[in-house]
């Protein structure tokens, strides 16, 4: 039988695609469209649209061009239920992670307007649990390798991760400069991300604490110093400062040749 033939450009505005896709598909040898023997142009038919249609609905799953290839192409029948069944495992997981990023994105949005107002300020609230590890003192990399190692893994899980201070309690108390930096990871993500506290990884529980937010810069940097005034906060409202305390970047940017930065900080206190 014969079928009516297509130009390329015909074939793509047909489709919805560029003719840039089409060969992209004939070079992937999913479609074999016909040459013309008394010209350069290539002709596609009926079958090539049915082809592409499938080959396109393989690529949405998400199967490679190699898989897509094979399946169109076997001789024999290939089991894709099967496939699916695998593919349905990674989609599931997407989703699942999309949720989460989902949720991250809006917690971000609502910690970045709250900041505006809270510069400098201070309140009493529960923080968040939270898993740190160090990662340098003050601006000095730590060299232990298992930490260097431990802290690539989390930077692969950003957006999840940020950037994490750490500011010792006796430090605080005796006004020094002493302090860490690193990461952490909000206790809810945890069991999605299988952290877990261990040698490098400590928790901080979710618990009372003096809230506030500062700014700092590549000038000024965010030092133990800086909480004095978390520090008055406290002795005008009969609070006593418990642990170590710890922050959480939520914004950074250039500006001329300086960094700056907005830092989330908590104080653990009681009465």
């Amino acid at each position: 039988m014969q079928y009516k033939k297509y130009k390329i450009g015909a074939m793509a505005r047909l489709l919805g695609m560029s003719t840039e896709g089409l060969r992209y598909y004939e070079e992937s040898g999913i479609i074999t469209p016909k040459k013309q023997e008394d010209s350069k142009y290539r002709y596609y038919d009926v079958w090539d649209i049915h082809i592409l249609v499938r080959a396109r609905a393989y690529r949405r799953l998400g199967f490679s061009l190699q898989d897509v290839y094979a399946i169109i192409n076997s001789q024999e029948d290939i089991d894709i239920s099967q496939l699916l069944t695998e593919r349905e495992k990674e989609i599931q997981a997407k989703i699942v992670y999309n949720i989460n990023l989902l949720r991250r994105s809006r917690q971000i949005r609502a910690m970045y307007q709250d900041a505006q107002s809270m510069i400098n300020q201070y309140r009493l609230e529960d923080c968040p649990g939270v898993y740190r590890i160090n990662t340098q003192n003050k601006s000095n990399l730590i060299s232990d390798p298992a930490v260097r190692l431990c802290a690539r893994e989390w930077i692969e899980m950003v957006p999840f991760v940020f950037s994490s201070g750490l500011f010792p309690r006796e430090e605080i108390e005796k006004g020094g400069e002493h302090y860490n930096l690193g990461f952490g990871i909000e206790e809810e993500y945890a069991s999605y991300l299988k952290v877990a506290e261990n040698e490098y990884v400590k928790y901080h529980p979710a618990r009372l604490c003096v809230y506030t937010v500062l700014p700092s810069s590549s000038d000024v940097a965010l030092t133990t110093a800086r909480l004095s005034g978390a520090l008055e906060y406290m002795q005008r409202h009969n609070l006593k400062l418990i642990d170590n305390a710890f922050s959480m970047l939520i914004n950074f940017h250039k500006q001329a040749d300086t960094y700056r930065n907005l830092h989330r900080v908590w104080l653990p206190v009681e009465y």
